[in-house]
């Protein structure tokens, strides 16, 4: 079981790690996200997402922001170690009347991520 934790030691939470991951420019996108990689010099793969306010509100971007890390963590099998991610949700969102943000699930959030992964990792 502690296998599936998603300890601090994970995640990004300094300004110059998200500074660094998005001046390293290895990045793929679709419709509802971008991910941003770079490699670390770490043991583990470490993860953050960014949802901007212009999307929805508080309680949707939070919404996001678990079901990702919950993607995340139930991927971890399929991810590179030694790489920083980081997900910054398409703001084109929003504005997309098909894709209501409270009714996206997790299986999306994590089809998406895992496609955007093999992309990102061919290159």
């Amino acid at each position: 079981m502690a296998e599936y934790k998603h300890p601090k030691s994970a995640r990004l939470s300094l300004k110059a790690d998200f500074k660094a991951v998005l001046e390293y420019k290895l990045f793929v996108r679709n419709r509802l996200m971008t991910l941003y990689m770079m490699p670390n010099t770490g043991e583990k793969a470490r993860f953050a997402v960014s949802v901007s306010s212009k999307i929805a509100s508080a309680v949707g971007r939070n919404r996001l922001k678990r079901l990702s890390r919950e993607a995340f963590r139930l991927s971890r099998d399929n991810i590179r170690q030694k790489f920083d991610y980081l997900i910054i949700f398409s703001p084109l969102l929003s504005r997309n009347k098909s894709c209501d943000i409270n009714k996206l699930g997790l299986k999306k959030i994590r089809d998406s991520f895992l496609e955007l992964l093999s992309e990102g990792q061919r290159r």
